[in-house]
């Protein structure tokens, strides 16, 4: 891991150098923000909150300085976010949130912060994806019909009938977008942008949590086996990752992890799509190359609590972890180099779960 500094000690140092930081290039940011979010420079933070608690926010940490700005959706509209923020994504200049307990979607100006609309009407909302500017997709957790809806309006104009009992994340393979079922269910869905329809089905693995679309244009499905709820009604089995040739919609590559491993929805990749990053107790690395799960981790988090989520920037692969803590008081983002040396520890809200990068 390199030179290891105490997580606490880099915590005060963001804390400083956030305080000290003052707004003066006259940009109107609302609030007094201490900077102006900044392309290629800025990361924002969902924390999903308490479910049930309405205390989900929204923060966002500058790159270049190191200073994060806390519960700025608040700050910025003088409302809560709400409860539990699930996924949030950057579409043609607009931040859209998904907050899935109090069934919206916020479209928020990325600068700002301010509210530009919602779409609303929702039954748990998961995820939203962007077929155009004037058409996009929203799963939803207690409805297995995907929503198609028009952001320019906030509103729902149609619904895809898939015969699951609820759908998740979303990718996009040329004029297919693939649908993974996670919640008791193991399959994934193919479905035509063109017609709006389900046109194909395939079984990969009990509860497929998450997705990523590598350069070659194969899809990569990690799955959690159940592994965090052992009586589920459809069984458990050991966490799997699978390459699926998305064109055949068939299973070309298998990989099994050991049958109690903790690994969860975090699951991403680097700018180049040539290497895959999850948590498996620690980070995990591994090239799109390799025929066998890696042996040991790229590092370890030292004083890691509850390890929920990373992300690895697009500018210098730099690797962002989260830690929810004892998912009550505010989680922390650890800041790493590619090769796993700490950089930087800041606070952001209760349970940060959702990244993405401006």
């Amino acid at each position: 891991m390199g030179r290891k500094i105490s997580l606490f000690t880099l915590w005060l140092f963001s804390i400083a150098a956030a305080v000290g930081c003052t707004k003066n290039d006259g940009t109107d940011t609302g609030p007094d923000f201490s900077f102006v979010p900044k392309q290629g420079q800025t990361l924002f933070i969902a924390a999903e909150g308490n479910w049930g608690a309405g205390n989900a926010s929204l923060s966002c940490y500058d790159i270049g300085n190191g200073s994060v700005e806390n519960d700025v959706f608040y700050r910025a509209n003088d409302q809560k976010l709400g409860d539990t923020a699930q996924s949030m994504t950057l579409y043609d200049g607009t931040l859209w949130i998904v907050v899935n307990g109090s069934n919206v979607i916020f479209a928020v100006d990325p600068v700002t912060f301010r509210e530009k609309g919602r779409i609303s009407g929702l039954n748990s909302p998961r995820y939203i994806h962007f077929i155009s500017d004037s058409k996009a997709y929203v799963t939803q957790m207690y409805d297995g019909d995907i929503l198609i809806v028009d952001p320019t309006t906030y509103s729902v104009t149609g619904k895809i009938e898939t015969g699951a009992s609820s759908t998740e994340q979303m990718v996009q393979s040329g004029d297919d977008v693939i649908v993974n079922c996670w919640s008791s269910q193991k399959e994934i869905l193919k479905i035509d942008t063109g017609t709006d329809a389900v046109t194909g089905r395939l079984e990969v693995g009990i509860q497929p949590v998450a997705m990523q679309l590598d350069l070659r244009g194969k899809l990569w499905v990690l799955n959690d086996g159940s592994n965090a709820w052992p009586g589920n009604p459809i069984g458990s089995e050991a966490p799997s990752l699978k390459m699926i040739d998305p064109e055949n919609f068939t299973i070309e590559k298998s990989f099994e992890f050991a049958e109690d491993s903790p690994v969860n929805g975090a699951f991403t990749m680097n700018a180049a799509k040539d290497s895959l990053f999850f948590l498996n107790g620690a980070v995990y690395a591994m090239s799109i190359d390799d025929s066998t799960l890696p042996a040991s981790p790229l590092f370890k988090v030292d004083g890691a609590m509850a390890l929920y989520d990373l992300a690895v920037s697009p500018v210098n692969s730099e690797i962002y972890v989260s830690d929810a803590l004892d998912y009550q008081q505010n989680g922390i983002v650890c800041r790493y180099s590619a090769d796993g040396e700490l950089r930087g520890v800041f606070k952001a809200g209760i349970t940060p779960g959702s990244f993405c990068w401006y």
